[in-house]
């Protein structure tokens, strides 16, 4: 009878195919992280990432560049473009209860750059080394949010 009773809780929380979980949205940006004497102080959607992304990468300064979020579902595919000239394609190709997995492609102008497949569970980014940039390193991120 337990048995019974957890697969039927299981089918309640599970969302069906082509219906997304309330307020599952995927998040994108690009960063620049540089070395300052004085660092600057984080923008406010960077906060919470930040101290990993000084210590993954070694840099004191944040710059947000861009950011888009977009609505995420089974079977979607969007567009998350954080600036004019870097944009990322991501489609979802499954959905679990805490996870979703994506193949994104991320665009330099119309030029294809990198594409890959990444399972992204909820509050937890996937950080994309890009090139070194002006007087810092460009860092993409990417969120279930």
């Amino acid at each position: 009878m337990r048995h019974r009773l957890a697969a039927a809780v299981l089918l309640f929380t599970v969302a069906p195919p082509g219906v997304h979980a309330a307020g599952d949205r995927i998040w994108g940006a690009l960063v620049l992280a540089t070395i300052e004497n004085s660092a600057t102080p984080v923008p406010e959607s960077l906060k919470e990432l930040a101290p990993a992304i000084k210590k993954i990468f070694g840099y004191n300064s944040l710059y947000l560049l861009g950011e888009k979020k977009r609505d995420l579902f089974l079977g979607s595919e969007r567009w998350l473009v954080p600036t004019k000239e870097f944009f990322f394609k991501v489609r979802c190709l499954s959905q679990e209860l805490t996870s979703y997995l994506l193949r994104i492609e991320l665009y330099r102008e119309k030029n294809l750059l990198v594409t890959t497949e990444a399972k992204l569970a909820k509050d937890a980014p996937l950080y994309i080394r890009g090139p070194q940039w002006g007087r810092g390193l460009l860092i993409f991120v990417l969120e279930v949010r």
